[in-house]
């Protein structure tokens, strides 16, 4: 089993979950052309998994995009005929109700679940043309991710929390621990390299784990519910590094959210209720975190 946000096999003791985010190697297309989409040996003509795709490529673009699942014997279905355009360097947030599908579209997007239906392409790279195992590769290079309860493993430091993503890219030891440690002083963890989880106030997690979702050098973060387990002066640090990554290095974020707050620092906010858009809107009251 892999662990929700590293990719690669649970460590013992620590709780699993659904094929995590950064698992990459060996992937092959279900065509059976092999190697990452746009990587030397691949047939596609898109870009490269971690940057733009040929002719600049969005960061996600979706259409008529379905999500159902089977509960009890009864067809739930989460997302209704989805369709949207998500470009580089966007910062976007996505809200709605509780049950609303918002947190499904999220997964979609990150190439965590599979669609029932519709047509999802990630930086250029239609999903459905991969299997399970390049389906990884493609999120370990693409995106970036940071999770509401912070999904760090609790009896490894700071730093090496940070360098696990590298590890499934099979990036040599010295160079992982150099970038790790770089992506932690990006957001005020130097002094807190060889500290634990529990060591460290939940602010201080969420920062880890944004300097995960970093190390890779993702043209995308995507962020669910990233404030919810934060007191607010922490929550306001963690947007104002998620508000710095998008303005200042032209990352594209897009967070899913049920505070006005927080979404109000997005530049567009999409609306979902009941599987489908709601509203799709420019912010007109975007601003800085004060």
């Amino acid at each position: 089993m892999t662990h929700p946000a590293s990719g690669g096999p649970d460590l013992p003791g620590e709780g699993g979950g659904m094929d995590g985010p950064w698992t990459s190697a060996g992937s092959r297309h279900r065509d059976g052309e092999g190697g990452v989409p746009g990587s030397a040996g691949a047939r596609r003509g898109d870009g490269g998994a971690g940057g733009e795709g040929e002719g600049g490529a969005p960061a996600f673009e979706a259409v008529e995009l379905a999500r159902s699942y089977r509960l009890e014997g009864v067809s739930v279905d989460a997302l209704r005929g989805v369709s949207l355009r998500i470009d580089q360097g966007e910062f976007v947030a996505i809200l709605g109700p509780s049950g609303s599908g918002k947190s499904t579209l999220m997964h979609l997007l990150g190439c965590l679940d599979r669609p029932t239906a519709g047509t999802l392409r990630v930086n250029g790279v239609d999903v459905s043309t991969l299997d399970d195992t390049g389906l990884a590769e493609l999120r370990n290079q693409a995106v970036g991710f940071v999770f509401q309860s912070f999904h760090l493993l609790g009896r490894t430091s700071a730093l090496e929390n940070v360098a696990l993503p590298l590890v499934y890219r099979g990036v040599a030891k010295a160079e992982r621990r150099e970038r790790a440690r770089r992506a932690l002083e990006s957001v005020g963890l130097a002094h807190r390299l060889d500290h634990r989880p529990s060591q460290m106030s939940g602010g201080e997690q969420q920062r880890v784990a944004i300097a995960r979702a970093l190390v890779g050098d993702p043209r995308v973060v995507l962020a669910d519910e990233p404030t919810g387990n934060l007191d607010s002066k922490s929550g306001q640090e963690v947007m104002g590094i998620l508000s710095d990554l998008n303005s200042e290095r032209g990352v594209a974020v897009v967070l899913v959210t049920h505070e006005r707050e927080v979404a109000d620092l997005a530049r567009r906010r999409i609306h979902v209720r009941d599987g489908r858009i709601e509203l799709d809107t420019a912010n007109e009251r975007e601003g800085g975190v004060s």
